[in-house]
């Protein structure tokens, strides 16, 4: 059949490294826009004092669900399946941090 040219975008460690990143952003975010006035670290250890941490960090992830249908839609496949797998390791990781 006929090959599509694949683009540049399309490839698992660009869908991996924004769907890293994007929480990241998010997260930062709402730290300079509600909090900014805190000091960061202090901020870190109030939100893990108050097991508010996991589940922020948790919301954040929600954006890459957006990504993920982008790329769906643009049949980017290759950088939706990054995208994924860079959800599953927030998920991962908060499982992880939630049983210790």
């Amino acid at each position: 059949m006929f090959a599509r040219k694949r683009n540049r975008f399309d490839r698992i460690f660009s869908g991996w490294l924004l769907g890293t990143i994007v929480p990241l952003v998010i997260f930062m975010i709402i730290y300079e826009v509600k909090y900014s006035e805190i000091e960061f670290s202090l901020y870190m250890r109030n939100l893990w004092n108050m097991k508010l941490f996991l589940k922020i960090l948790s919301l954040c992830v929600f954006p890459n669900l957006g990504f993920f249908l982008l790329f769906y839609r643009m049949k980017y496949d290759m950088a939706a399946r990054g995208v994924i797998m860079a959800t599953f390791m927030y998920t991962f990781m908060v499982l992880i941090a939630k049983l210790i």
